[in-house]
């Protein structure tokens, strides 16, 4: 907008300095300009100056018109409506008719019938103002009709039953539930709330809510639902069925990767196939059936299960039946499984097991480890032996049990056994609950469930359950002798809380030395800290305690503060009311 003025301002300057005899012939085509009078030649020195006339500049027939690039350039506000009425104002008033007339524009009152507007009326010294080419009209008539008519927007509008619009190409007409609306290469028609259709260039939709129908379709999408029916499509994938009775999908696809499925959950049916992939699957109650490239399965559950593999499409030469819970068998080009009811034998290229209720033996690693067993209904004998560890492990149930590998031995009887850690460890059970085990920081010994007596490092215990727990470290020690002793203490502070019987004594280290307790109680009560003393019988019945210099004295429990300086004081004060002079 600040661009249009400054526009405006500059053609009423240019304007301002044309000639009025210029200005006069504004309109029609400029004349040339005079050639100058052809002059007799004459001397350099007395040649007259050639006239020349002023050149005449017409205003623009819009001068407020802008092209887009300029306007794009620098940023003007101006968005191609009308300027305001330009000329002088003309207005009539005939009481309770009003009009008012300026340039193009005309306004109308005549309450409350009348209330009316129009701009591009016809008018010769509009033409330099840029106002509309056709008349643009809108009013109110009677309170209940308006009416709009201009290039671009037409409206009838009887509030609230009758409505009739136009806005460029589109139009659209409501007469109460009744909708029209038609545009290029669209429509729209509507009987509300009973039936909505309506058509586009690539599609279009209709629903009826009554008829519990809705439907909409594009050249990329389409949806319908007629009640429990529906139907989806997004390009070429097709989903429809009727709920919950059947379900059915297919992509389309007809470039070999068609994908597709079907289901019918009353009769427990499920089919799907993937072109693609090769694979396909068939679910008929407990039956099913898959097909891929490299295998078919078959199975009826939940009793019989059978695998085929298909060496010709680039799986394995391999098959697997199973009927349970009698018998299994599958085999691989590796490997082999068998599987009957208290046997189990597995065989690989790397592995032999052999699993029964009698006798069991294992081989992994080609042979570097192995297991036999007599057993294991009845235990009897078993040995494990690791050739590449070192590892011999063997048991003679229930009489022997030996292991020996390079970083220990072990070996257990019924009433003894040994387990040693090379460098590290010694433990020794002996029945029935005896243990003795050392190693590097310290040494265990339990007598389950009654005594416990170990050291590790720089710390101990000492347990003869429930009568005697002492536990020590640096740190601190707590020592108890059910139930008559206890003493905790605490080597950080020296402190000490022990009771022994009926006594307590208490310790702690405080400012300058050591604040400690002693009480036999109910009877007699002693302690000292740095600074005092004090005693107490029966708990203050008699006592006497000193700190620093504030003494105190007790008798049948009441205290009396006995300072001997404090009581001086005191006599001289009351000596000296009693008796001034």
């Amino acid at each position: 907008m600040k661009a249009v003025v400054a526009w405006a301002m500059a053609v009423a300057f240019i304007l301002s300095a044309i000639p009025a005899e210029a200005q006069s012939r504004r309109g029609r085509p400029a004349p040339p300009p005079r050639e100058p009078t052809p002059r007799a030649p004459a001397d350099d020195d007395d040649q007259a100056p050639v006239a020349h006339t002023e050149p005449v500049i017409l205003p623009p027939q819009n001068p407020l018109e802008m092209s887009a690039e300029v306007r794009d350039r620098i940023g003007s506000s101006w968005t191609g409506g009308p300027p305001a009425p330009e000329g002088a104002l003309h207005q009539i008033r005939w009481f309770p008719y009003f009009e008012e007339r300026k340039g193009d524009y005309r306004a109308r009152i005549l309450p409350p019938v009348l209330l009316e507007q129009t701009r591009g009326i016809h008018d010769p010294t509009q033409a330099l103002y840029g106002v509309p080419q056709r008349e643009d009209t809108e009013g109110l008539y009677g309170l209940l009709y308006y009416r709009r008519r201009s290039l671009t927007l037409d409206a009838d509008v009887v509030f609230p039953a009758f409505w009739r619009l136009r806005s460029g190409a589109n139009h659209v007409l409501v007469a109460g539930p009744i909708v029209h609306r038609e545009a290029p290469q669209e429509n729209d028609n509507w009987l509300a709330p009973l039936v909505f259709e309506g058509a586009r260039a690539d599609g279009g939709y209709f629903h009826s809510p009554l008829l519990l129908t809705t439907t909409n379709w594009s050249t990329d999408h389409a949806f319908t639902l007629v009640g429990p029916y529906f139907r989806s499509r997004v390009d070429t994938t097709v989903t429809s069925g009727v709920v919950p009775f059947f379900f059915h999908g297919d992509n389309g696809h007809s470039d070999g990767t068609r994908n597709s499925y079907t289901l019918v959950p009353p009769l427990f049916y499920y089919h799907a196939e993937d072109e693609f992939a090769e694979r396909s699957i068939t679910v008929a109650g407990p039956i099913v059936r898959e097909s891929t490239p490299k295998r078919e399965i078959f199975d009826v559950g939940p009793l019989f299960f059978h695998i085929k593999g298909k060496p010709d499409t680039g799986g394995v030469d391999e098959e697997h039946t199973t009927l349970m819970p009698f018998f299994h068998y599958g085999h691989s080009p590796d490997q082999s499984l068998f599987i009957l009811p208290g046997y189990y034998r597995r065989v690989s290229q790397a592995s032999d097991t052999l699993l029964s209720l009698i006798y069991s033996h294992a081989e992994t690693r080609h042979g570097s480890t192995s297991l036999t067993a007599v057993g294991p209904i009845l235990p009897l004998y078993w040995n494990y032996r690791d050739r590449d560890l070192g590892i011999n492990a063997w048991a003679a149930f229930p009489f022997l049990y030996s292991s020996s590998s390079p970083v220990g031995h072990d070996w257990l009887t019924p009433l003894v056994g040994h387990f040693e850690r090379v460098n590290e460890s010694h433990s020794w059970w002996v029945f029935p609950t005896l243990t003795v085990a050392t190693d590097t920081h310290g040494v265990e010994v339990d007598l389950h469930p009654l005594v416990y007596i170990g050291r590790t490092d720089d710390r101990s215990h000492t347990v003869v359950a429930p009568i005697v727990w002492d536990f020590a470290s640096p740190k601190s020690r707590t020592t108890i002798g059910f139930p008559l002793f206890w003493r905790f203490s605490d080597a950080e502070d020296d402190s000490v809380t022990q009771v022994a019987a009926n006594t307590l004594y208490t310790q702690k280290r405080v400012a300058g030395g050591i604040d400690w307790e002693f009480h036999l109680l109910p009877v007699f009560s002693y302690g000292q800290d740095p600074t005092g003393y004090f005693w107490n019988v029966l708990f203050g019945l008699a006592g006497y305690s000193r700190h620093g210099s504030s003494e105190q004295v007790r008798a049948m429990w009441i205290p009396f503060d006995v300072n001997t300086a404090s009581a001086t004081a005191a006599t001289r004060a009351t000596s000296s009311v009693v008796n001034p002079f």
